[in-house]
């Protein structure tokens, strides 16, 4: 429970620096600089860090990891800063999945030929094996439903055994038939013999690594003194489990999150996680401040949260704009235009950006069509997709400004076998080693940045046969496109298409993106862009304890990314509506028509 908080604010520093704690602090509260001081302050006073040891920093995205690496400065040799996948695939899955065996006495994963973990993808081959293996094809035919309940996936850990199944359970039920539990893990194993583990399976299997060989926690623990988890109410219960774990074998650990702000149940994440997280002797603290937004915001902010037992307080009291809305239509062009012109009339000029709920509204506030043309190049041709998505990834990640994570992706996509031999669609007996990986992958950057700005409008085969030639070049031989389909779908894409298409899991610099990707951003000015009437009522009768959904959280964490001006863009309102928006200080912005 989150009794007897202490309150502090992000400036204090601990003197007892060797006891677990729990940091509750809201949006805008400063609890980056607080952990990253607080690492500074443990490295300069601790005594358990020996010459072999490290601080841990667990963060929930990349993303959240530069940022702390970037604000550490000197002090990087002494502290390891990951997402907590990255952290238990380096630290427990990578060194010790050997040792998990089935009933045979056989290896469950295939170690040979393991890179890193991937995004589950279930490809039209795998489906067809898997069907085949347990003996549902004659039930059911619909792939696009079946290819949907097995990329939903994921191990739920009930009083300590786990269970295979989809997110959601009615994606088991394909027509008349429901697909049996029992069937999941044979899909599974099906990857794990190719050495290819899913990011769910991270956790899956370092939970289990560690029930099995726990000596292996005494080894983290010596390796790790000190761990800390940032935005940890978006853990899970696996998760949570293994920190427990680690903390009873002597690992110090710290988490610091909000409640308010756990939006990711889909995942398997809960509030509950944070509120009833619990260590001995561990103490807890408040931080209340709010030093990101004005003070209208903040007022919004707490009404929002006004069951929570965290209330804020604005300590930017010079920034008083209002809070707007705007009835919009279905040319949301005009209703970015009327934000832009209010943003303009207030003399806001800094960095903006438009947040709404999903993918589809993203594609519709962008103006650009959204297809299936990643999923038709996967049944085509898989190797070649996988090639090109982690190609065009890259790109993304450069324009982004993520040089180092492009520089990552590249090399992951230049998949290798045991002999170090790549694998297609490059070629037979190609050798490559990892300094080889490097070199060419930062040529491949430099490819993809001079090719792909002049060639948007230019055919995927087009850009395919370019890319062959400049790998040739250097060395390396792509397999030639023949008659197929895969010819057939490159000569109908165009490089745009792919790239409005592909969804990186995290954005740092896009202007209009979901309300997911833009946890731990900050913008002068917010557009929220509602697009059901029932979404306006997570903000006038909202749950923000909700066990349930996290309906009113995700508009909570898009609201409390604004620093001066927050605009609510939504649906025509009834009367009723709009004076409930007045009794919350939230006015009106006229539409003006505005010639484009």
């Amino acid at each position: 429970m989150m009794d007897n908080q202490i309150v502090i604010s992000s400036d204090d520093r601990f003197a007892d620096i060797d006891s677990h704690f729990r940091v509750t602090a809201g949006p805008g509260a400063g609890k980056t600089f607080w952990l990253v001081e607080h690492i500074k302050n443990v490295l300069q006073n601790t005594t358990k860090l020996l010459y072999t040891s490290k601080i841990s920093c667990i963060t929930y995205t990349t993303i959240g990891a530069e940022e702390i690496l970037n604000r550490l400065g000197d002090n990087l040799d002494k502290v390891d800063v990951s997402t907590i996948h990255s952290f238990l695939y380096a630290n427990i899955v990578k060194p010790y999945v050997h040792l998990l065996k089935d009933s045979s006495g056989n290896m469950i994963v295939n170690v040979e030929d393991m890179e890193g973990h991937f995004e589950n993808i279930a490809t039209q081959g795998k489906i067809y094996t898997w069907q085949k293996q347990v003996n549902n094809a004659r039930f059911i035919s619909d792939k696009k439903k079946i290819k949907k309940c097995l990329e939903n996936l994921d191990w739920i850990l009930e009083d300590g055994d786990f269970t295979l199944k989809p997110r959601k359970d009615y994606l088991r039920k394909i027509g008349k038939y429901s697909i049996k539990i029992e069937d999941f893990p044979i899909y599974k194993q099906l990857y794990w013999a190719e050495g290819i583990i899913h990011h769910e399976d991270v956790l899956y299997f370092s939970y289990k690594i560690l029930k099995e060989h726990p000596l292996i926690l005494e080894h983290i623990s010596a390796k790790y003194p000190y761990m800390f988890l940032d935005e940890f109410q978006d853990t899970n219960p696996i998760q949570a489990e293994i920190i427990k774990w680690l903390a009873k074998a002597g690992t110090v650990v710290g988490v610091i999150g909000d409640p308010a702000q756990s939006i990711y149940s889909f995942q398997g994440a809960s509030r509950t996680d944070f509120v009833n997280f619990y260590l001995p002797n561990q103490k807890d603290y408040k931080i209340e401040n709010n030093r990101r937004c004005g003070k209208k915001i903040v007022d919004l902010l707490n009404h929002v949260r006004k069951n929570d037992e965290l209330i804020q307080r604005s300590v930017r009291n010079e920034s008083d704009y209002y809070v707007h809305y705007i009835e919009c239509s279905d040319d949301l062009s005009q209703t970015l235009s009327n934000f832009h012109k209010l943003r303009s009339e207030l003399g806001l000029k800094n960095n903006y950006c438009v947040l709404t709920r999903n993918n589809e509204s993203v594609k519709k506030l962008k103006n650009t069509e959204l297809t299936d043309i990643w999923i038709t190049l996967n049944e085509a041709d898989q190797n070649r997709e996988r090639l090109l998505k982690g190609l065009l990834t890259a790109y993304k990640l450069v324009v982004d400004g993520r040089n180092e994570l492009a520089v990552k992706e590249v090399i992951r996509s230049l998949r290798t076998d045991k002999n170090r031999l790549i694998k297609p669609p490059f070629q037979d007996n190609q050798y490559i080693d990892d300094i080889s990986k490097r070199s060419i992958a930062v040529d491949l950057l430099e490819f993809l940045l001079n090719e792909i700005n002049q060639s948007l409008n230019f055919t995927l085969f087009v850009f395919y046969e370019s890319l062959l030639n400049f790998l040739q070049s250097k060395g390396y031989r792509l397999k030639k496109v023949a008659n197929g389909k895969f010819k057939t779908t490159s000569e109908r894409s165009t490089i745009q298409e792919l790239l409005d298409n592909l969804i990186l899991p995290e954005e740092k610099s896009t202007e209009i993106r979901t309300i997911h990707k833009a946890k731990g951003t900050e913008f002068e000015s917010v557009l929220i862009y509602l697009n059901d009437i029932k979404e306006i009522e997570n903000l006038l009768t909202p749950e923000i304890d909700s066990e349930v959904n996290d309906d009113t959280r995700i508009l909570y964490v898009a609201m409390s990314r604004a620093e001066d001006l927050l605009c609510i863009a939504c649906p025509p309102l009834e009367k009723s509506y709009k004076e409930k928006f007045t009794n919350l200080n939230i006015i009106e912005r006229q539409l003006v028509t505005i010639r484009v």
